[in-house]
């Protein structure tokens, strides 16, 4: 007969499930072994319901002196109990930080801040529910793991909820970007790295909360869903997950972007020029990247941070395929079939592209025609001028040109279907060829979001509902919710719990079932009070960035017509609405020369007859 070791690490895991099955949960903390040490917990209550709460666990070592830009070191062993009833800091970031308490731990910034937490309805040993790895979004510069709180999640879909920081901005996403992996003085994709350490240890330890290693979903919104499409492709990260949930990611490498000349791939040479650029801001430019790299470590974490607002622009903040870590670009290896075939869920709001207009000065106002024209113009510098000029083309509402807030709606529109729309039916229509994927749009706005009205249903709005606020908001939390956003909610929560229990967010008491999307069928589920299943998501939008402007680039030959200057200020005219008079006038020329031409030709055939009257 074969036996099991035995050791201290087994021992207390029994001793605790022991005291777990004796004492009330409700007059003692309820203490958890894991393979780091023991932890203590919480207890917090939702609408009614216990939930527990473990929170601030290091998952790896502080990152900080020698181990600044630095990739994760798994954490050492601590001795007694850690008391995990608290978030501990953010990590370095401007504050102060949105949607949290000003006097919370939370607040502040440090570069001790890999830590995690976790929500259990039940902390048993028996690991049988389905956990979500949330993975928090803000440009992969901002957030924190403490922005969204998950027991009324757990609670209504009896799950266990994981949320986490990791390193951002420069601490997290700068590299040297020498091509030789292994000559990096700073890797790339810190914070991914930190993610997957993260990863990691809840594999290694969420049975003792209740969760089930096996049934693992990770879930992310905007740069968090960036994330999660990341590690669907990390070697590293393979097998530490069953589904994934993409959220209103913005997706950089579309093919089809690259050959209109939309955009540009952010490569690994990219991140060296930067590298060089912000050391050279922080006066830390050597001789050597090993006197570089020093320099920026004797720096304080304010010192960086001032310097990395310079850059902010230019959002140089992003994953990067590096040959190791990323081996290549996600749509790549996504339509190639090179990826983890998990379950996917993806989607995005119907206006998440509003969510930037929010940085346009007067904004309320809306903007002028000439200022329609001028941002498009700005978005795409290196696209052709013809195909900016379809751009503003396909997003100029005709019948009101003149209108400062239509021109700003249909700019948003434009951004909307650039940054979110366009790219997620790309990802949904490549991943439907492997897995069963589900796709959506969240229509409802928030009936007391305190977003201006114009930005309607906008990014990381939906957010709130995934993890129950209509129901049960924190103190702090600025949205205002009817019963409506109620109804809503109860409908997001349960089709998501489904997903994350069983692959398939529908069941037999959905109020109406989700298809998967097909690459035949195209259906969507449309979010809102009433739900409805939908088809063909953006197809026209989804026509024009992806086939129309590509092919329009490839153009060698065209006809480039003079534009003069508008004298017209009433309607804003520009290049655009000029050239399409000139070329009426010229087919006006063309038409009354062809019409000549006939005349004469008549007249030669008619040469020589005589003409009788009678």
């Amino acid at each position: 007969m074969a036996f099991e070791r035995f050791t201290p690490y087994s021992f207390t895991s029994c001793a605790v499930i022991l005291i777990i099955a004796l004492l009330p949960y409700s007059n003692t903390q309820i203490i958890i072994p894991t393979t780091t040490g023991l932890v203590s917990g919480k207890i917090v209550n939702t609408n009614g319901v216990d939930q527990f709460a473990y929170l601030g666990i290091p998952y790896a070592q502080p990152p900080v002196d020698q181990l600044r830009f630095k990739p994760p070191v798994p954490i050492d062993q601590w001795s007694g109990i850690l008391n995990a009833t608290g978030y501990k800091n953010s990590c370095p970031q401007q504050t102060p930080i949105s949607l949290l308490d000003p006097n919370s731990t939370e607040m502040q910034i440090s570069e001790d801040c890999l830590y995690l937490n976790i929500f259990t309805p039940n902390p048993s040993s028996a690991g049988n529910r389905s956990v979500l790895i949330w993975i928090h979004g803000g440009g992969f510069s901002y957030g924190t793991g403490s922005w969204w709180q998950g027991q009324m999640l757990s609670a209504n879909e009896d799950i266990v909820v994981v949320t986490m920081n990791y390193r951002l901005g420069i601490f997290g996403f700068m590299t040297s970007g020498e091509k030789d992996v292994n000559q990096r003085s700073i890797p790339a994709n810190l914070g991914l790295q930190d993610q997957n350490s993260a990863l990691k240890w809840i594999n290694d330890n969420i049975e003792n909360f209740g969760g089930n290693k096996d049934q693992i979903t990770i879930a992310g919104n905007s740069a968090g869903a960036v994330a999660v499409a990341n590690h669907l492709v990390m070697p590293s990260s393979n097998g530490l997950f069953r589904r994934a949930i993409i959220q209103s990611a913005v997706f950089r490498d579309s093919p089809s972007y690259y050959k209109a000349k939309l955009t540009s791939e952010f490569t690994l040479s990219d991140a060296n020029k930067f590298f060089a650029q912000y050391s050279m801001a922080a006066k830390c430019y050597k001789n050597t990247t090993i006197e570089t790299v020093n320099c920026l470590k004797a720096l304080s974490i304010q010192q960086l941070l001032q310097i990395q607002m310079r850059f902010s622009g230019s959002n140089p903040y992003f994953p990067v395929v590096d040959g190791d870590i990323i081996p290549e670009s996600t749509y790549k290896a996504f339509a190639s079939g090179k990826f983890e075939k998990a379950d996917i869920m993806i989607g995005t709001m119907l206006n998440d592209g509003y969510f930037f207009l929010l940085f346009l000065p007067n904004i309320s106002h809306g903007i002028s025609r000439n200022q329609f024209k001028n941002y498009i113009n700005t978005n795409f510098p290196a696209a052709s001028e013809r195909i900016k000029l379809s751009i503003q083309y396909q997003y100029t509402d005709w019948a009101n040109i003149s209108s400062p807030v239509v021109n700003r709606d249909r700019y948003g529109d434009m951004y909307n279907d650039y940054f979110f729309s366009v790219p997620s039916e790309n990802y949904a229509e490549v991943f439907s060829r492997y897995v069963p994927t589900y796709l959506y749009i969240f229509a409802h706005r928030t009936a007391g979001t305190s977003m201006p009205a114009f930005v309607k249903a906008v990014h990381t709005l939906e957010i709130s509902y995934v993890f129950g606020y209509p129901l049960d908001p924190p103190a702090n939390f600025p949205e205002k919710f009817d019963d409506t956003d109620r109804q809503v909610c109860r409908q997001v929560m349960s089709y998501w719990g489904n997903f994350i229990r069983q692959g398939n967010p529908s069941d037999s008491t959905s109020a109406l079932a989700w298809p998967r999307y097909e690459q035949t069928s195209k259906d969507y589920m449309w979010i809102a009070p009433k739900l409805a299943i939908k088809k063909n998501y953006y197809s026209k939008q989804v026509a024009f960035w992806n086939q129309y402007l590509p092919q329009l680039a490839t153009l060698t030959t065209a006809t480039v017509l003079p534009t003069p200057k508008s004298t017209t200020t009433s309607t804003g005219s520009h290049s655009l609405e000029s050239t399409y008079m000139i070329a009426m006038y010229v087919l006006a020329g063309v038409a009354g020369l062809l019409l000549l031409i006939v005349i004469i030709l008549l007249c030669k055939l008619n040469k020589g007859k005589r003409l009788y009257v009678v």
